[in-house]
């Protein structure tokens, strides 16, 4: 079989006699973006253990040394794992993929709640006119006490308690407490020197 090549990336295979470079038999079932030639034969990435790791949009794999590369050892399926820091290529360490998964598991709860609470209640306008409601409702009762409003609070403590249980929110809402006073002193601040 004979190929046309980017150093060892194996970029078409061509039928011509006297175009590209012979390159052996291929392995079956591979696509050509997991195949490297060495100079003597294919190299299925998927068996390797170490890699010349380029940086081109994107990580470039190769089993050969290239200009430019970095000698990484890792598996084919660690190469989602690669980072630059600066102009040196990495694997990303368990912790950071550990935070990276969890981010992720996150962010996807989060877009499920979205979606519940727009079904709910409605889009952030009237999410927003929702807690504005219980903002005035709980004035008027700090005020007025009428027993219609205290009835009413006392209806909804229960589900209230479920859903922000204070061993879960505690530490949430003091952390959001000092942090809000940092940024409101600051603001404080450059409103001040204006």
């Amino acid at each position: 079989m004979r190929a046309i090549l980017d150093r060892d990336i194996i970029v078409s295979l061509v039928m011509d006699d006297t175009a590209g470079v012979e390159i052996g038999d291929l392995p079956k079932g591979v696509g050509l973006e997991r195949l490297r030639f060495n100079g003597a034969h294919v190299e299925d990435l998927a068996t390797l253990t170490a890699f010349w790791v380029e940086v081109a949009t994107g990580f470039k794999l190769h089993c050969v040394k290239v200009p430019g590369s970095q000698y990484i050892e890792m598996t084919y399926a660690d190469r989602k794992h690669l980072i630059l820091n600066d102009a040196h290529i990495r694997l990303k360490t368990p912790e950071e993929i550990t935070i990276e998964q969890q981010t992720a598991e996150i962010k996807v709860l989060k877009n499920k709640l979205r979606i519940k609470l727009k079904a709910a209640i409605g889009d952030i306008q009237d999410q927003q006119m929702h807690t504005l409601a219980f903002v005035c409702a709980l004035i008027v009762y700090s005020r007025q006490q009428p027993q219609a409003l205290a009835d009413f609070f006392d209806s909804l403590i229960p589900d209230i308690k479920d859903t922000f249980p204070l061993s879960r929110w505690e530490g949430i809402l003091k952390s959001g407490a000092q942090d809000l006073k940092a940024a409101i002193e600051a603001y404080y601040e450059g409103i001040d020197s204006i």
